[in-house]
C-alpha cells in the first residue's frame, strides 16, 4: 500500500526547499528593480537589480541602497514557512490518521499565508508609491499617483509556484490519506 504521508512529507520538504527559489519580482515599467527568494523576503533583503546597483555605485546613493537591502521582514512569509515546517515535524509525532489531518491543515494554511505574503508586499509597495507620488505633487504639483503606481509591478516567481504545487500536493496526499480506510488484519481461526 502507497504510504501516502510519506508523499504528504517529501511534497512538505520541497516547499521548503523552495523558500531558497526566486520568489519575487519588483520592475517598474518592465525594468527590474529587486528580486528575492522566500528566505529573503523573510529576512527583508531583496536583492536590487544589476542596473540599479550601477545606478547606485555611479552617483553614490547609499541611502536608498540600504532602504532596499533592509525593508521590513515579511511576516505572513515567515509564517508560511514556520507552519510548514511546524506541521511536517509535528507528523513525525503523530498516529496516521491525525497526522494526515495535521499536514492537510498546515499545507492550506501555508498555502493562504503565502499568497498573503504577497498581498501585503503589493499593499505596502502601493503605500509607499502612493507616499511618494503625494510628496512629488505637493512639490511639483504634478499629480503622479496614478501613472506610477500603475508603473510597479510585483511578480510571483518559480520559487513561490512550486511552494504552492508542493502544498497543494501536500494537501491533496494529507487528505486522501485521510479518506483512505485502514483494514483491520483478518482474524485467524486458532
Amino acid at each position: 500500500m502507497i504510504n501516502l504521508n510519506l508523499i504528504a512529507r517529501i511534497a512538505k520538504l520541497v516547499a521548503l526547499f523552495a523558500f531558497f527559489l526566486p520568489w519575487i519580482l519588483v520592475s517598474c515599467s518592465g525594468n527590474e528593480i529587486a528580486h528575492g527568494s522566500g528566505w529573503d523576503m523573510m529576512v527583508g533583503h531583496l536583492h536590487p537589480s544589476d542596473q540599479i546597483n550601477g545606478l547606485q555605485a555611479q552617483f553614490g546613493n547609499e541611502h536608498s541602497q540600504q532602504q532596499m537591502d533592509r525593508p521590513a521582514p515579511e511576516i505572513f512569509a515567515i509564517a508560511a514557512f514556520v507552519v510548514i515546517a511546524l506541521g511536517l515535524l509535528v507528523s513525525f509525532a503523530l498516529k496516521r490518521r491525525a497526522a494526515a489531518g495535521v499536514m492537510l491543515a498546515t499545507s492550506l494554511l501555508g498555502i493562504g499565508l503565502s499568497f498573503g505574503a504577497f498581498e501585503h508586499i503589493r499593499a505596502e509597495a502601493n503605500n509607499q508609491v502612493e507616499h511618494a507620488a503625494r510628496k512629488q505633487h505637493n512639490s511639483l504639483g504634478i499629480d503622479l499617483g496614478g501613472s506610477v503606481e500603475s508603473a510597479v509591478r510585483i511578480e510571483k516567481q518559480e520559487g513561490f509556484w512550486l511552494t504552492i504545487i508542493a502544498l497543494a500536493a501536500a494537501a491533496t496526499m494529507a487528505g486522501a490519506g485521510l479518506t483512505v480506510r485502514t483494514t483491520p488484519a483478518p482474524a485467524t481461526d486458532e
